[in-house]
């Protein structure tokens, strides 16, 4: 989400509020700070907006306004004939290239692929040469929703999945405390200790809660399921013992407040979207209630709420490498791109990393963000850089291959991306149908799937006839998955 930060100004936009100053007659202009203190540490000049924010939301207004563009002039087009004026595809990197102040080559290239991995655009023309420049791309239809949502597009993902597999509060919650800039968890300092009852009744809270070890709708280890647990619990506090509750339980009462903004906020987007229905007209504390029964269906469902966080956090997946015998006792995370690994201070799996034995059932995680620490030096030795990871969620197997990337099948593995390789059967397993191998099973599985959230962002259906056909079969489909995910191992 876009937010508004102070920052220090320019010296060339002190100039300019000097001369707006004496606009019309003579006057003074006080500037917050000394000659000598601009003069050092002020820019010279304000940098652009586009050389400084990100620009995937901007790269998806450019194509929703080729979709619109070619639209209008094809309706314009009483005899129907193609408008020739438009390709087959826009070139967002090409055009933004042209700006007067263009953004970095690397940047507009990120933005794009990261399009391409939330499946938001595709692909229509690679040219004859490599350079992504002159590559054309078009929005698919999860990309045009995405374009409605003024948010991060795998934060909108989330979100639209949420709504399909009826876990939309859950989603509401995690796409809330990815956007929100602090923790909602106090961090132990060494200025500032946390009070050791406190981390406690924090822990037994999240283990008891939402996805905990004995929560009906099955056990996740995340640190974004352990954020719905403690926000469940601070939302059914009183207004006037939240605070209190907050300092009990080592949270931060003004983060939550935050977060609970954002949902309220991303709930009208969803729905002004026309993604989930309308509220109803019953008020709960003067806020309008959900439709339980379309997008809240498995509100309860910690399973199904982990896809949605690995529809929305891949391609970020890591893998937990645990200690071989005889060797180093603790595991660590490995990325895709080889890099080691360990979550970070604040996250809830840091100890359970730390504590892995040689045999589990925890294998891959997805996270939300990568930072690397810069070595401090001393007299003797420069300390390495550590690679640390945020927001680490142990998902299952399943969730990867059904909301992961592109799958292919080689024997009898799947294999996401070309890097992420599964083997989900013993290669001579027969089904009651004759020699149908899992691997073929599960890409069926998927092929449903993408068609199921294909229908949802369309709506095909012309009357509630079809609709309450097409929500039955999307139901027996989640069924699917849900006993897939719980029957895991």
């Amino acid at each position: 989400i876009n937010e508004l930060v102070t920052v220090w100004t320019s010296r060339a936009s002190l100039k300019q509020r000097e001369g707006r100053a004496g606009r019309t007659s003579e006057g003074v202009c006080w500037s917050l700070c000394s000659e000598d203190f601009a003069r050092r540490h002020l820019l010279a000049q304000t940098a652009p907006e586009i050389v400084r924010t990100p620009l995937d939301e901007l790269i998806l207004q450019i194509c929703l306004l080729y979709e619109r563009r070619r639209d209008d002039a094809n309706k314009s087009n009483v005899e129907g004939d193609y408008n020739t004026q438009f390709g087959i595809g826009v070139k967002p990197i090409n055009f933004l290239s042209a700006t007067p102040t263009p953004p970095p080559d690397h940047s507009l290239t990120q933005a794009c692929n990261h399009l391409l991995e939330v499946e938001a655009l595709k692909v229509v023309d690679g040219g004859s040469s490599n350079e992504q420049i002159n590559w054309m791309y078009r929005l698919t239809p999860l990309g045009y929703h995405l374009s409605r949502l003024p948010m991060d597009a795998k934060v909108g993902k989330l979100l639209i999945v949420g709504c399909i597999l009826g876990c939309f509060d859950g989603a509401l919650t995690i796409a809330a405390a990815l956007s929100c800039t602090k923790s909602c968890f106090l961090p132990s300092t060494s200025g500032r200790p946390l009070d050791p009852s406190c981390v406690e009744a924090r822990d037994r809270l999240i283990e008891n809660g939402f996805g905990g070890k004995d929560w009906l709708g099955g056990t996740v280890k995340g640190d974004l399921i352990a954020v719905i647990a403690v926000y469940r619990a601070w939302r059914e506090q009183r207004n006037d013992k939240r605070d209190k509750f907050c300092r009990g339980h080592a949270l931060d009462n003004f983060t939550l407040r935050d977060m609970d903004t954002l949902r309220r906020q991303f709930h009208d987007v969803v729905v002004d979207a026309g993604l989930v229905p309308s509220p109803v007209s019953t008020l709960t504390e003067g806020v309008a209630s959900l439709d339980m029964d379309d997008c809240n269906l498995a509100s309860e469902d910690a399973l199904l709420t982990s896809c949605c966080i690995a529809a929305g956090l891949y391609p970020n997946v890591c893998s937990l490498v645990r200690p071989r015998k005889g060797g180093a006792k603790g595991g660590h995370l490995l990325t895709s791109n080889g890099d080691s690994c360990r979550p970070s201070s604040n996250s809830f799996q840091q100890k359970r990393v730390q504590q892995a034995s040689e045999n589990g059932k925890d294998v891959y995680a997805v996270y939300h963000t990568k930072h690397r620490t810069i070595g401090a030096t001393t007299d003797l030795q420069r300390r390495p850089p550590e690679t640390f990871l945020s927001e680490v969620n142990f998902v299952s197997k399943f969730a990867l291959l059904l909301f992961g990337g592109t799958l292919d099948l080689v024997k009898n593995a799947i294999i996401v991306d070309g890097w992420l390789k599964f083997k989900v059967s013993g290669g001579g397993e027969k089904s009651r149908g004759g020699d149908v191998d899992n691997a073929v099973l599960i890409l069926s599985l998927r092929e449903l799937l993408d068609h199921m959230i294909l229908e949802h962002v369309v709506e095909t259906f012309s009357c509630p006839e079809e609709k309450a056909k097409m929500i039955d079969r999307h139901r027996r489909i989640i069924g699917v998955v849900r006993m897939l995910l719980a029957d895991e191992g």
